[in-house]
């Protein structure tokens, strides 16, 4: 239950109003703002940034380095404060699957969720920064500092909105990354290499098989290899193991009469916070090497992605942190289950704050499995962001020194 006035106006606020903020959700996640389609990125900024402004919120739509869908960068609270407290979201979404059971934009809402794609990944907490933008606007808080909100629509090129963002001076005292946590605080995380690895054959006719080396036969030993317990060190450390694999595309083959002469994987590896992208990439090669070794004809080459090149998707080692206690605080004012520290194992933008010396984490509605068929956000668990969001910054600049 709310412990403090402020914590109980807030949570008034919110019961009062939680049809028509749940209504605002199912406006959100109807919208279909897929990763990479411009137009609609735009459109779904709008719609953020329009319900902000209706409640006295200052909006603005600086360059997200997507020409056509900027970011949408917002303040509430006392303007003339040198003191500020960011949070961030996203509002891009995955395309959802072929085998949903519904329509995945009819956005129904049943037994207590919000079923619809991006729904947990990240729509439940972007939405919920938003309104709690709006909260903190309606009760004129807080008085002692200023509250920035950083809605990007690009984060799957690597954070590239949040990094243009800061970039451009945007900075605060701390951070909140509201990704999907199961109302978790997550003060460490994974991090992403992805990999190309092109596997090289000799081409030659189907009949002609002994002067041929297929490149496809030839790449299977080798993910075979990358699913032995020696690459995965599935007992790694406390964050479980040190990489988590997918092996997401395989490309090869020029016609059906043909034996294939190239081909390419696309690797993703997700891994642990102890571990770098360097060691990762050194155990791959070492992979080669090994299939390399035990079959002569085996030849491959790989390289990181280029999108890892130009926005590098580092981990994070655990965060200590006051943010960490003000989020615990308000979590534990209105959830009834006692607040969890976590590794996320995704990938939500907060590394990229703490490289440029803002303290980050990520809480949120929502599953840290982020995307699945009939993907779902508990409408209690996003009524109960907003409250959290709203309270920790409300009470931030009173319990923090300057």
């Amino acid at each position: 239950m709310p412990g403090t006035e402020v914590e109980a106006r807030i949570s008034d606020h919110v019961d009062r109003r939680a049809d028509e903020m749940i209504g605002f959700l199912r406006t959100v996640v109807a919208t279909r703002s897929l990763w990479g389609d411009v137009a609609q990125l735009a459109t779904m900024g709008r719609i953020l940034g329009e319900r902000m402004a209706r409640a006295g919120v200052a909006v603005t739509y600086p360059d997200s380095g997507t020409p056509g869908a900027p970011n949408v960068l917002a303040y509430t609270g006392n303007a003339a404060s040198s003191r500020r407290l960011l949070f961030n979201g996203h509002f891009d979404v995955y395309p959802p699957s072929q085998s949903w059971s519904f329509d995945p934009f009819s956005v129904p809402v049943a037994d207590g969720k919000l079923f619809g794609p991006g729904s947990s990944d990240m729509k439940g907490g972007t939405t919920a920064m938003v309104v709690a933008a709006t909260v903190l606007a309606d009760l004129g808080l807080p008085k002692n500092g200023e509250v920035a909100l950083l809605a990007v629509p690009n984060h799957f090129e690597g954070g590239e909105g949040t990094r243009r963002a800061l970039d451009a001076g945007l900075s605060a005292e701390a951070a909140i990354i509201c990704e999907p946590t199961d109302l978790d605080i997550c003060s460490a995380q994974r991090g992403i290499l992805y990999m190309l690895v092109h596997v090289r054959g000799v081409s030659a006719h189907t009949t002609h098989t002994s002067v041929g080396v297929n490149a496809i036969e030839k790449a299977i030993p080798f993910m075979q290899a990358l699913r032995s317990p020696a690459f995965l060190k599935p007992d790694h450390d406390e964050s479980g193991p040190q990489k988590i694999l997918n092996i997401a595309m395989i490309e090869g083959g020029l016609r059906r009469c043909l034996i294939p002469e190239h081909c390419t994987l696309t690797l993703d590896v997700r891994f642990s916070p102890s571990t770098t992208a360097a060691e990762v990439l050194a155990d791959v090669r070492g992979v080669i090497a090994e299939c390399a070794r035990r079959d002569p004809a085996f030849k491959a080459t790989v390289e990181p992605h280029e999108t890892c090149v130009r926005n590098p998707r580092s981990p994070m080692d655990w965060i200590r942190h006051p943010i960490n206690d003000a989020l615990a605080a308000a979590h534990n004012a209105f959830v009834t289950t006692p607040v969890k520290h976590a590794c996320h194992p995704a990938w939500p933008d907060t590394p990229v704050f703490n490289e440029r010396g803002i303290p980050a984490v990520t809480y949120g509605p929502g599953s840290k499995h982020c995307y699945w068929d009939d993907e779902y956000v508990r409408t209690d668990e996003y009524l109960n962001a907003i409250k959290v969001y709203a309270a920790t910054a409300a009470r931030w600049f009173d319990t923090r020194p300057a």
